[in-house]
C-alpha cells in the first residue's frame, strides 16, 4: 500500500464523489484551491483505491493540520476487495495504520481531523497516542412519509412552526441572489462570534453553488428578511450547511419553519437522508434534536506537540 499526494483533482474526485458524495465532488473541493492537500491511497504504483484531504495552517511558526472550512470530515474513502469479514477487518486496519502514520510523518504541531460516518476503526490512532473523540450529528430518514417525519417533531417545534405561519411568516425558495446570501451569512456568522472564512464562503456561493447541488430558503414578513437557510446535496444526502435568523425581528419559529421546508425539499429531490451536519454545540443540538432525527456518531482525532497540548488542556480540555 502506497500513500502519496495527488495533484490531479479529477483523478481523486472520479473515485471520491461516488463514495462520499458532494464533499468529494470536484466543484466542492475546488472551493479550496491550492490550499487543499489531496492524498491518494494506492494498492500499487498505479491503482488508486482510496484517499483523503486536509489543509495545513501555518501560525506563529507552527504547522496545524485541519479540515477545510465548512467541510465536516477529511473525506477518507477506500475500496476493499476482501472476500470475508476477517480479511476486510485486516484491510481496514492496514489502511487506518497507513493514514495514521502519514499524519505522524508530516510532523505537525497540531492535528485536528474528523472522519466520515462509515469510518469506525480508530485503534491505530489510539495506539499512537491520538485522542479519539466522538462527535454527533442528527440524521432524518427521508424514505419515511412527510406525515411520519413531521410526527417525529417535538410538539414545541410544531407549535413554533404553526405560530410562524399564523404570524404570516412567508418562506420562499431561492429568493435571494448568491451575493445577498453571502452578505447575509457573513453578518450572521460575525454576529454569532463564529469563525468566518471569507474566501471559502465566497467560493461556495459564487463558484460552487448551482441548481444541481444546493438550494436556499428565505423567511420574510412583508419586505423584512427574517432568516435564511442554505443546504447542499448529492444523490443520497442533503446537508444543512448554513442557517441564521434576524434576532431583532421578534418573530418566533422562523428557523423552525425554514428547516421544515428544507427537509421537504430534500425529500422532493429524492435524497434518502437529511443531515444536520454536526450537532455538538449544546444549544444547537437541542434545536436540531427537536426535528426527531437519529443521533449518529462520527469521530475526530486530535494530537498536539507536548507543550502545545499542555496549553490546549486549559482551553480545550474536552478534546485534549
Amino acid at each position: 500500500m502506497i500513500l502519496k499526494p495527488i495533484t490531479d483533482i479529477d483523478l481523486f474526485t472520479q473515485k471520491s464523489e461516488n463514495i462520499i458524495g458532494v464533499f468529494g465532488s470536484k466543484k466542492w473541493l475546488s472551493v479550496y484551491g491550492d490550499k487543499l492537500n489531496l492524498v491518494g491511497i494506492y494498492k500499487d504504483d498505479q491503482q488508486l483505491i482510496g484517499g483523503f484531504f486536509y489543509i495545513i495552517i501555518k501560525k506563529n511558526g507552527f504547522n496545524f493540520i485541519k479540515l477545510p472550512p465548512y467541510t465536516p470530515h477529511c473525506g477518507l474513502f477506500f475500496v476493499s476487495e476482501s472476500k470475508n469479514q476477517s480479511s476486510s477487518n485486516s484491510f481496514s486496519k492496514d489502511v487506518m495504520s497507513e493514514v495514521c502514520n502519514y499524519f505522524i510523518n508530516q510532523k505537525p504541531s497540531l492535528t485536528v481531523l474528523a472522519f466520515p460516518l462509515l469510518i469506525k476503526d480508530f485503534q491505530p490512532f489510539i495506539w499512537n497516542k491520538f485522542k479519539v473523540i466522538p462527535n454527533y450529528t442528527y440524521r432524518i430518514n427521508l424514505q419515511n412519509s412527510l406525515d411520519e417525519i413531521n410526527n417525529n417533531f417535538d410538539s414545541k417545534n410544531r407549535n413554533l412552526i404553526n405560530k410562524a405561519i399564523k404570524d404570516s411568516v412567508l418562506v420562499t425558495e431561492n429568493f435571494l441572489t448568491n451575493i445577498d446570501l453571502f452578505n447575509f451569512f457573513i453578518n450572521t456568522l460575525n454576529n454569532s462570534g463564529a469563525n468566518v472564512y471569507l474566501n471559502e464562503l465566497k467560493n461556495i456561493f459564487f463558484n460552487f453553488s448551482d441548481s444541481e447541488n444546493s438550494f436556499s430558503f428565505t423567511a420574510k414578513n412583508d419586505s423584512e428578511i427574517l432568516g435564511n437557510v442554505f443546504c447542499i446535496y448529492d444523490k443520497h444526502v442533503c446537508y444543512y450547511l448554513l442557517g441564521g435568523t434576524n434576532k431583532k425581528s421578534g418573530f418566533q419559529g422562523v428557523n423552525n419553519i425554514l428547516v421544515q421546508k428544507c427537509i421537504e425539499k430534500a425529500k422532493e429531490l429524492g435524497c434518502n437522508t437529511f443531515d444536520f451536519e454536526g450537532s455538538m454545540i449544546k444549544g444547537v443540538e437541542k434545536f436540531f434534536r427537536g426535528f426527531g432525527g437519529e443521533l449518529v456518531p462520527y469521530y475526530s482525532v486530535n494530537k498536539a506537540s507536548f507543550w502545545l497540548e499542555m496549553l490546549l488542556k486549559f482551553k480545550k480540555r474536552e478534546i485534549f
